[in-house]
């Protein structure tokens, strides 16, 4: 096999093809290395959490079997766990540094190991790119778990109890609980599952759940929190008369939403409600940070509050140390992330997912009328990302690349105002309309992205994107 790859957010494989118990050990025993040599280890330990797939906790042990036997300490999970949870242990203290086993929102055929740093964010490309280097150069340690128990290099921890306190000392549950919001819950039979109910059913709300056992096909759905995926949630949001849906992915750090007409709600709408609540009601100060491939009306909601927006490549480890650092108030990304201040420097889908109820009992409004009003006040936005499956990564790379030597003057009868090549190839034209170029981190799919002001507009931008990838591959 070709050498292991850390992609957008971890490396990630198909089960017992290139994600083998073999493979795993070689990655971790890298990863003990690079921790060692630059200082990560403060006595506290590696952290080490899984999600629903097959096998998960079976690649965790397998992981710990390799962390102990090179001397670091291991806090393994005592049941599978959302991601946010890997750097929330981080950031309070409890671990040095952690590692969860998951492919987040991929098909139920793969599993992945994401490294979480000191910091608590994902493991930006200074740190990983070392780590692949060191991959395979040295004899895999392993010591049985049995054996390290035995020497104290293994507990078993149990992070729910302490988050739930982390999570009520920032959200008040109480103020949202006497709405009596009635909820349906989505978990996609992910690390999330009764996340929501436990938080808000003791404060008065009605939660409903669906898709909430451990089910390692996923229904044979992708664990991913976008519309076509989710069409159970519609229905039983417009069924049960509930005030809104909640979904979250495989391994909880994604949301989705749905408002009281079934409509749903994209992660673009979504950080756009946060970010005005966090400023008009929270009165937080701050710039914030949106990858490259995000709505421009956050744009347009900072320059309102006299903010800057950041732009940053695809993958919340470019938006972490900026969280970590204060240097922003919030943080998101296009595929349904986002991260705020006063919480932890990562994605957590449960935790957006409460802001935005906190949002709708604060103004004591429908969520489909927040929407709404968003758009009576800065205009319409209408988005669209397609992607198109290519033979491997370095394909879709290669066309972005030439795409940024010999760039379009205009596209769809629009002129190129500006160019942004931070991450693949992007082209704001000169009515505040954009398309965005580039190759997936994590899939041989290359994305084209889109928004614009006319909905009509947004066809012909992507329709001639469409024809320039068929024109350059062909």
């Amino acid at each position: 096999m070709g050498q292991i790859k850390f992609g957008t957010d971890g490396w990630r494989g198909i089960i017992a093809d290139t994600f083998t118990f073999e493979n795993v050990r070689k990655v971790a025993q890298a990863t003990s290395e690079y921790a060692k040599e630059n200082g990560w280890i403060k006595g506290k330990g590696v952290f080490i959490g899984y999600d629903t797939r097959f096998f998960s906790e079976k690649f965790a042990a397998c992981c710990a079997e390799v962390f102990t036997a090179n001397g670091i300490k291991v806090l393994l999970a005592k049941k599978f766990v959302p991601t946010p949870f890997v750097t929330f242990m981080i950031v309070t203290g409890q671990a040095d540094f952690g590692v969860s086993i998951t492919a987040s929102h991929n098909p139920y055929e793969y599993n992945g190991f994401k490294l979480r740093t000191p910091k608590g964010g994902a493991a930006p490309p200074e740190i990983t790119k070392p780590i692949e280097q060191l991959i395979g150069k040295t004899e895999v340690k392993r010591m049985g778990i049995e054996e390290a128990m035995s020497k104290g290099l293994v507990e078993i921890v149990d992070p729910y109890p302490s988050y739930f306190e982390w999570v009520k000392d920032r959200i008040d549950l109480n103020f949202i609980g006497e709405k009596g919001f009635k909820l349906v819950v989505n978990p996609m039979h992910g690390a999330s599952m009764d996340l929501v109910k436990l938080f808000l059913a003791p404060h008065g709300c009605d939660v409903e759940t669906i898709n909430c056992n451990r089910e390692g096909f996923f229904g044979f759905k992708h664990p991913e929190p976008i519309e076509k995926n989710i069409r159970d949630l519609i229905a039983e949001v417009l069924d049960r008369k509930a005030d809104a849906g909640i979904a979250t992915d495989g391994d909880g750090d994604r949301l989705g939403m749905v408002d009281e007409k079934g409509r749903f709600i994209n992660p673009h709408q979504l950080y756009a409600l946060i970010l005005t609540h966090l400023i008009k009601n929270r009165e937080l100060k701050g710039d914030i940070a949106k990858t490259v491939s995000t709505t421009s009306l956050l744009n347009k909601i900072a320059e309102k509050y006299g903010f800057n927006a950041i732009e940053t490549a695809v993958g919340f480890k470019y938006i972490a140390d900026l969280l970590y650092e204060k240097k922003i108030i919030m943080g998101g990304e296009e595929s349904g992330g986002l991260g705020v201040q006063f919480h932890i420097p990562e994605r957590d889908g449960v935790f957006s997912a409460l802001l935005v109820l906190e949002y709708m009992a604060k103004e004591g409004k429908p969520l489909s009328e927040l929407v709404d009003e968003l758009y009576s006040e800065f205009g319409s936005h209408y988005y669209k990302r397609i992607d198109v499956r290519v033979k491997a990564i370095e394909e879709a790379k290669g066309f972005v690349a030439k795409l940024e030597e010999s760039p379009p003057e205009t596209i769809a009868q629009l002129k190129v105002k500006s160019t942004n090549f931070v991450d693949g190839a992007k082209f704001v034209l000169e009515d505040g309309s954009w398309i965005l170029f580039r190759a997936s981190g994590t899939e041989p799919l290359l994305r084209v992205y889109s928004e614009s002001c006319d909905i009509q507009r947004l066809e012909s931008i992507l329709s001639f994107g469409r024809k320039l990838i068929e024109e350059r591959l062909s």
